[in-house]
C-alpha cells in the first residue's frame, strides 16, 4: 500500500487541535477511530507523567473536520487495497512529533475500549516509540 505521507502528516496536525491535546499536559497519545456503515467513533488515551485519561479527538468549532480527514484516507486506502479499514490506531508522541498510524480491516474488536477491558486496553494501546 502506498499512501501519501501528507495523510498522516494533517492527521498529526489536527490531532494537535484537539480539544483534549490543547487543555492537557501529555507525554503520547493514542486515539482509536472506528469506522462502520454510516457511524464513526472515537477513543483513546492521553499519557501523562502522573496517569492516564481518556480523551477523545474533537476540535471545538469544526466537529467533523477530524472525521472528514479519517473517511478521506479511508476512500484513499479502500481505492489501493479494495479494502476500506473498520479501525484506525493513531499514536503520536508530543515532544519528538512523531505518529504512526494502523488499520484494522476485519476485526471490530482488536482495539475495543469497552469498560471491562479499560485497564487491560490503556496498556496495549500506550505507544512506543523506541
Amino acid at each position: 500500500m502506498n499512501i501519501d505521507d501528507k495523510y498522516i502528516t494533517e492527521i498529526g496536525q489536527l490531532l494537535l487541535r484537539c480539544e483534549d491535546m490543547l487543555e492537557n499536559e501529555w507525554e503520547s497519545v493514542s486515539i482509536v477511530y472506528d469506522v462502520n456503515e454510516g457511524h464513526t467513533s472515537n477513543s483513546g488515551f492521553l499519557y501523562m507523567r502522573d496517569g492516564i485519561l481518556p480523551t477523545c479527538a474533537s476540535i471545538d468549532g469544526e466537529p467533523l473536520l477530524f472525521r472528514d480527514k479519517i473517511l478521506g484516507l479511508r476512500e484513499k486506502v479502500q481505492d489501493e487495497t479494495g479494502y476500506g479499514f473498520i479501525q484506525l490506531l493513531i499514536q503520536m508522541e508530543k515532544a519528538t512529533g512523531r505518529i504512526k498510524i494502523d488499520f484494522e480491516f476485519d476485526d471490530p474488536n482488536r482495539w475495543a475500549i469497552k469498560p471491562a477491558k479499560i485497564k487491560e486496553m490503556r496498556e496495549i494501546l500506550r505507544p512506543d516509540f523506541s
